[in-house]
């Protein structure tokens, strides 16, 4: 008769990515979708030389979206015009919501 040691097998831990709330992912895909509506939006402006309504997807991009978003497009638009124009852009400021105080029991 013969014994086989059979050596316990070990795996590695592995750090996991927390799991995103429905609210995340939801979040994720619309932030996805409107950089997918800007920047074929702001191809459009530019290809058509209409560059105030580049400025205002771009600003919209930085209001709606996120600075990420917004600077994506506007280096899109300089490098569509060119560095010479002057780009003038609202960064519009974080929205707060108001918070309740809460009740004292």
């Amino acid at each position: 008769m013969t014994s086989a040691s059979a050596t316990p097998t070990i795996t590695p831990f592995s750090w996991r990515e927390p799991t995103k709330t429905l609210r995340e992912k939801a979040t994720d895909r619309f932030h996805a979708a409107l950089a997918g509506v800007l920047a074929a939006g702001i191809e459009d402006a530019l290809a058509a030389g209409d560059h105030a309504r580049a400025v205002s997807l771009i600003n919209r991009g930085f209001a709606e979206g996120s600075p990420e978003l917004g600077c994506e497009l506007l280096y899109q638009a300089i490098a569509v015009v060119g560095a010479a124009r002057t780009w003038t852009v609202q960064i519009a400021p974080q929205t707060q919501v108001p918070h309740r105080p809460r009740p004292t029991a």
